[in-house]
């Protein structure tokens, strides 16, 4: 996504090429939500100036420029690393990613709860390993000891290619009883657990439930969460930044 390449296919003046810039190396940098009186201001340009040059470069307005150039540059991004993500998710929900990276930052301060029964435990402790590598305090036991959590409303992640299991659904409930906030990582997105979370990611795993045929959920699961630690990260340095 070259700005001279941009600026050269849709004949962009000086004044419009300065107007793409500030908003390519807002993208770049993570700042997919930039507000456009942020642009206009930085670009010394109307909100009027930035409207005309998304529709120029046929977008229907501010907001779907702003998506559209974040989703490129993300794409292009996961293809440089060797990594596609359209494969793994079912839809490639930027904002449910958001959304994520959101409730683990304003979550930091307390315990985290990843849980996963069978299999996906080995996603729930690799997830809970690498948070700590960041400081986030995070806990995989068993699902009977995250019953014991405490009073103080944190976030709970559930793990479930079903999104089905009983034991799971009586967690996910009593986390929200205890107002935390519910996320699920699921191969269904209608699934139980998947409608009971404030966010559900879903996961293309192509294949039955059956232990004779390759099962991709969890090596998917884990490149996801990589994907949403990469986001972390970026986030975290983005506050340290001066």
């Amino acid at each position: 996504m070259e700005l001279i390449d941009l600026s050269k296919r849709h004949l962009l003046n000086e004044t419009e090429h300065r107007v793409l810039a500030c908003i390519l190396d807002a993208v770049k940098s993570g700042d997919g939500k930039l507000a456009i009186r942020t642009v206009a201001q930085r670009s010394y340009v109307s909100t009027t100036t930035v409207i005309k040059l998304s529709r120029k470069l046929g977008y229907s307005g501010y907001s779907d420029m702003i998506y559209s150039l974040r989703s490129r540059f993300e794409q292009e991004r996961n293809e440089a690393a060797g990594i596609d993500l359209f494969s793994i998710l079912e839809t490639v929900d930027l904002s449910g990613i958001d959304a994520f990276t959101d409730a683990l930052l304003s979550n930091r301060d307390r315990c985290i709860f990843i849980v996963g029964l069978g299999f996906s435990t080995i996603a729930s402790s690799y997830f809970m390993r690498r948070l700590a590598t960041l400081g986030f305090l995070a806990y995989d036991g068993a699902p009977v000891d995250m019953m014991l959590g405490g009073d103080v409303p944190s976030l709970t992640i559930i793990l479930s290619k079903s999104g089905e299991t009983r034991d799971l659904i009586d967690i996910a409930a009593h986390a929200i009883r205890l107002n935390h906030r519910l996320f699920t990582i699921t191969a269904h997105g209608s699934s139980t657990l998947a409608c009971m979370g404030e966010r559900a990611l879903v996961i293309r795993t192509g294949c039955p439930t059956a232990y004779n045929v390759p099962d991709f959920f969890i090596g998917r699961t884990i490149i996801l969460l990589e994907y949403i630690l990469s986001r972390l990260i970026q986030r975290l340095e983005q506050e340290d930044a001066p």
